[in-house]
């Protein structure tokens, strides 16, 4: 059982279920796949290959970075050369490895050792993996929600962080603009606002764009969109109930009086149009003030002002930091793959001799090949070992 959850083969199932879910995610994004059990589990599934992988690596890895020349064999695959330990010893020295020597009843044994940090770099890559598989499963117990305010609104957080954040946790909106590039279409929204934490001010003057969040620890501010209210105030209708003050959302209709009065923004300009459902609808630009007739009996509507309201997205996101520092292991662990393979010499020789017995280690048969080139290029005087 063991061996099939440390295994290649339950490897490849996981990562492919995980790619799967990751697919149907992106093209079903309502479905929220990633807060699901079953991306969950996939994720803790493979966390427990991984780890269980990494585990049964760690102490032949542990055993191999700290070789002795205790460990070198009397007998091996050795090829000699006629060369003694002096300059042998020059040579690993002037290459930069890292020596060990044992002398036993006449016989010297030498381990040199080079690449130890890229040894170490397939493991650190695993432990990377590791840590970003627990960043991805936080990841999937984010929680957002929406708040919804104007300029000059102190709007509390949403019910979804107010269990983390608290009631008194708030967003002070100090600004908020609709950017136009030159073609005059929409470019981006932009809100400045104050944060408040547990009532404490802890940023002050910041903002949020659209594809530009703020961040606050693990909190993530998103300008999500923007929404008008046109406010219009009517006057002279026979209830007097219906006198009053009204904020119609834009392009949405909205029941006046009897009327239908509907409100765009048309070229930057507030535009209001009024349709009793029997004459052509009739609509005008307007500016602050302007009034419209509403009704054959001198009811009236007076345009006040454009209120726009900038909705922002505030979402937890509890793995962020874990998933960072997983791709950071990654870096550094893929710099050291950069740094050089491990490689190994076994040398048996004796006081006084001038042959000395080479084997060279490695994980890599080409870099086996280019030590040996290199063991020829200086003695070049050799011989299988019978």
């Amino acid at each position: 059982m063991l061996k099939f959850l440390s295994s290649l083969k339950l490897a490849v199932i996981l990562i492919a279920g995980i790619a799967v879910m990751s697919v149907l995610a992106t093209i079903f994004p309502d479905a929220n796949a990633f807060s699901s059990w079953s991306f969950r589990l996939l994720v803790i599934a493979f966390f427990v290959n991984l780890g269980l992988c990494t585990v049964q690596l760690l102490p032949k890895f542990w055993k191999q970075i700290h070789r002795t020349a205790a460990d070198v064999p009397e007998a091996a695959d050795y090829k000699l050369y006629d060369v003694d330990e002096a300059a042998v010893t020059a040579w690993l020295q002037e290459n930069h490895y890292k020596i060990s020597r044992q002398e036993q009843n006449g016989t010297v044994k030498i381990m040199a050792q080079k690449g130890k940090a890229g040894l170490s770099a397939p493991h650190l890559l695993h432990i990377s993996l590791l840590i970003i598989l627990i960043g991805a499963l936080f990841s999937t117990f984010n929680t957002e929600g929406y708040s919804m305010g104007q300029v000059g609104q102190n709007r509390p957080f949403p019910d979804e962080l107010q269990s983390v954040y608290g009631t008194d946790s708030t967003v002070e909106i100090l600004d908020f603009q609709t950017l136009y590039d030159d073609q005059n279409a929409v470019d981006n929204w932009v809100t400045r606002f104050n944060l408040y934490i547990h009532g404490e001010l802890v940023a002050q003057n910041v903002e949020t764009k659209v594809n530009e969040p703020y961040r606050h620890g693990n909190l993530m501010i998103y300008q999500n969109s923007y929404d008008s209210r046109y406010l219009l105030e009517a006057q002279g209708l026979e209830d007097e109930s219906d006198n009053t003050t009204y904020g119609i959302p834009e392009n949405q209709a909205a029941m006046i009086g009897g009327q239908t009065v509907v409100t765009a923004t048309i070229e930057g300009k507030p535009y209001v149009q009024i349709s009793d459902h029997v004459n052509a609808p009739r609509g005008q630009f307007v500016e602050p003030g302007d009034v419209l007739i509403l009704t054959d009996t001198g009811a009236t509507l007076t345009y006040l002002d454009t209120a726009e309201y900038s909705i922002l997205e505030l979402k937890i996101r509890r793995g962020t930091y874990i998933v960072f520092a997983g791709f950071l292991l990654a870096s550094i662990a893929s710099l050291l793959f950069l740094s050089g393979r491990y490689r190994e010499l076994w040398i048996v020789t004796g006081a006084g001799q001038t042959q000395s017995r080479i084997r060279c280690y490695s994980k890599s048969s080409m870099v086996v090949e280019e030590v040996e080139e290199e063991l020829a290029e200086q003695w070049p005087h050799q011989r299988e070992e019978l």
